[in-house]
């Protein structure tokens, strides 16, 4: 079955030029890319870019024409899929948002520039040249592109499917925060960062391993004004047993109860699939954990035993 898109990109074209956002946050931090957004649960994906692009620009496009279907995989954030559209707009006349700086950009610049995210150089040519919607699909490797691959639209892609998210992508705002279990939000190098470099417990945990454990876990994320600010996820056979683990926020958000938050949405989670067993293990802690979460101590330890992987030659 192909992944339905999660997220829209819109180009909006003003004569020789095309509107373009300098973004401020991951995904692709500091580079140039078109408009756009999530797809909300029950809108299309037209809907979602119209509504993007009228929050992002203040435009009001009526007819986004479709161009094109783009997945990835191997990413900063985890894989998914991107519907792209165009728009020709009456005006250079825009409002300004807090996702980045807006600017008109020629169009052979925003095909070209380095400054650009590098993957718009496979597919914006092609649709400013008009050739019809295709499937795009980037894989990279160590933060480079390795594989393009350009093929027709899958049999069974259907753009007008309102936007369906799994029943477990609970999503919840509080302020200027957002916590989310979508996965497709992840931003894998703030989570590297904070596992590998600062946490006591995952010191130096290579990227391989932290993308594998993201895929077969259940995840958390915050996030603020689109940028992740904490993180937890949940290793569950999602019937009897959760594992809480890599709990995280970042050390300039503390203070606003956001780790009492994560906390919180996880065993609401887990008790929702009536688990009745939930572990973590806390070096500092253990108060978070007993107010919040309602852990205890094992009661008998002596009935707990570990096993560590063998050291190897």
């Amino acid at each position: 079955m192909t992944m339905a898109p999660g997220f829209t990109l819109c180009f909006l074209l003003h004569g020789e030029y095309v509107l373009m956002l300098h973004r401020r946050f991951p995904p692709n931090q500091g580079l140039w890319n078109g408009v756009g957004g999530h797809i909300e649960p029950g809108e299309t994906a037209r809907q979602a870019v119209m509504r993007e692009v009228a929050e992002e620009t203040g435009y009001r496009i009526e007819n986004p024409e479709f161009a094109g279907f783009l997945t990835w995989e191997g990413f900063e954030i985890p894989p998914g899929a991107i519907a792209i559209f165009t728009a020709e707009v009456p005006h250079p006349n825009f409002v300004t948002n807090h996702e980045g700086v807006l600017a008109w950009k020629p169009r052979e610049w925003a095909c070209t520039s380095p400054e650009v995210v590098d993957n718009i150089h496979v597919f914006l040519p092609q649709i400013l040249a008009g050739i019809g919607p295709l499937h795009y699909h980037f894989r990279y490797q160590d933060g480079q592109r390795v594989e393009d691959i350009i093929t027709p639209l899958p049999p069974d892609f259907d753009l007008e499917k309102p936007h369906q998210p799994q029943d477990h992508l609970f999503e919840e705002r509080r302020g200027d925060f957002l916590l989310s279990f979508d996965k497709e939000r992840l931003q894998l190098d703030v989570i590297e960062r904070f596992l590998a470099l600062q946490s006591y417990w995952a010191q130096n945990r290579p990227r391989a391993v932290i993308e594998t454990s993201i895929q077969h876990s259940v995840c958390l994320g915050i996030y603020h004004h689109g940028l992740q600010v904490a993180f937890a996820r949940l290793v569950t056979d999602q019937s009897t047993f959760a594992w809480l683990a890599d709990v995280f926020v970042d050390q300039d958000q503390r203070g606003q109860g956001l780790g009492k938050w994560l906390v919180q949405a996880a065993c609401n989670y887990t008790d929702r699939l009536n688990i009745d067993l939930m572990v973590l293990s806390t070096r500092d802690a253990q108060g978070l954990y007993e107010i919040y979460g309602g852990f205890h101590p094992v009661e008998d330890p002596n009935k707990w035993l570990k096993r560590m992987r063998p050291e190897r030659d």
